[in-house]
């Protein structure tokens, strides 16, 4: 595989990081060839982007991959993930939470454009706010008229959220007026995508539990694929996106019935 080939990909280098610290946190150690399929990308590039995390002191190479370093102080890839597009999430996250009125109760779920939601519900009377993610709640708990609704489950270091039975029978016994979710990969083919497959129940039941889904994303998330499908579009109602969205997804978007808002 060439470098140029490998860079269709979509993924910028600090995308890459943040997906081999998921992938080594998971098993320890990851061998190059190993890492080059998982992310599809060349071994020089894997090879480059290991040294650029050895220097940081968060991997140590060893023959034919690397290992985590422990007690390197481990970012988990969700706050990583928030320098990314930290612009555009900030206007994704303000608009989004201009649709949420008075009364309503949500489901936001955690990821690192969700999270940009809750600073601008300030002001919100009588909100209730479900969440699965440690970060949205410990933002939400100080916000005055919002009664906080934390889903039970196994934390998942990575995200920093619950999963598992019992975050799924916390969500069996919830209603919503909306769902306010983010996705991995958005596109017309597959519909909505994640990177996990252990992620994709939680999120069908908590759009399956609210009366209007909202999918917050940047465009970059657009016209991608990732691990997991997730559903189609069709299970969507808006999509809250910043202005680099292509003016052609938009009116595709458009003609399958799917408001877009841009931020």
């Amino acid at each position: 595989m060439s470098e140029d080939s490998s860079a269709s990909n979509g993924l910028l280098p600090v995308e890459r990081e943040d997906r081999i610290l998921g992938y080594l946190q998971g098993r320890g150690m990851g061998a190059v060839t190993e890492l080059s399929r998982a992310l599809g990308v060349s071994e020089a590039t894997i090879r480059r982007d290991l040294a650029r995390l050895a220097a940081r002191q968060l991997v140590r190479r060893v023959h034919g991959g690397a290992v985590l370093v422990d007690g390197a102080g481990f970012e988990p890839p969700v706050l990583h993930r928030r320098a990314l597009r930290a612009a555009e999430k900030e206007r994704i996250g303000r608009a989004a939470a201009g649709l949420v009125k008075d009364g309503d109760t949500i489901v936001l779920l955690g990821g690192s454009t969700t999270l940009q939601v809750v600073p601008h519900l300030t002001g919100r009377r009588d909100l209730t706010l479900i969440t699965d993610s440690l970060l949205i709640a410990e933002r939400a708990a100080r916000l005055q008229g919002v009664t906080l609704v934390m889903l039970g489950g196994i934390v998942r270091p990575s995200e920093l959220s619950t999963e598992g039975y019992l975050t799924h029978l916390c969500l069996g016994q919830l209603h919503a007026n909306k769902a306010i979710v983010g996705a991995r990969a958005v596109n017309l083919a597959q519909g909505l995508m994640l990177e996990k497959v252990s992620e994709v129940a939680t999120f069908r039941e908590c759009i399956g539990i609210a009366d209007e889904v909202i999918l917050v994303a940047d465009h970059t998330k657009f016209g991608q694929v990732a691990t997991a499908v997730l559903g189609p579009l069709s299970m969507v109602h808006r999509i809250v996106t910043d202005s680099g969205m292509p003016q052609e997804m938009v009116a595709q978007l458009g003609a399958l019935g799917i408001e877009v808002m841009l931020a």
